[in-house]
């Protein structure tokens, strides 16, 4: 059984557990890190352009299905549950439509010297 403190009291009265520490975070660390490098490098310097452009426009997906679907202040709240899911797939998708012309295309036609999609 957990102990309690006083009301208003600020000590702790559980020591609090970090499971990160030690080999997992080391592990996490040396794998997560290189595999980022090298995402980002691979959106950059890609061969294909289009690998390139869905690289770079891929990381928006999961924001935008987490601000629509499950964030306190979703779109459409008060509407019927139709509306509400057409609402949010169009949002998606235009959402993503805009990531792929700002990220990938446009990135794409400063950086590339042939400046071709």
């Amino acid at each position: 059984m957990k102990s309690r403190s006083a009301p208003g009291s600020s000590t702790l009265t559980s020591r609090l557990t970090n499971r990160l520490h030690g080999p997992l975070l080391l592990a996490l660390v040396v794998v997560l890190i290189p595999l980022a490098g090298f995402y980002v490098i691979e959106a950059f310097i890609a061969p294909n352009q289009l690998v390139r452009i869905v690289l770079r426009s891929f990381p928006v997906l999961p924001l935008a299905i987490w601000t629509l679907w499950y964030e306190r202040s979703r779109p459409f709240e008060r509407q019927r549950p139709a509306i509400r899911v057409a609402g949010r797939i169009l949002l998606l998708v235009l959402v993503m439509a805009f990531a792929v012309a700002v990220l990938g295309i446009g990135i794409n036609w400063l950086y590339d010297p042939n400046r071709v999609i």
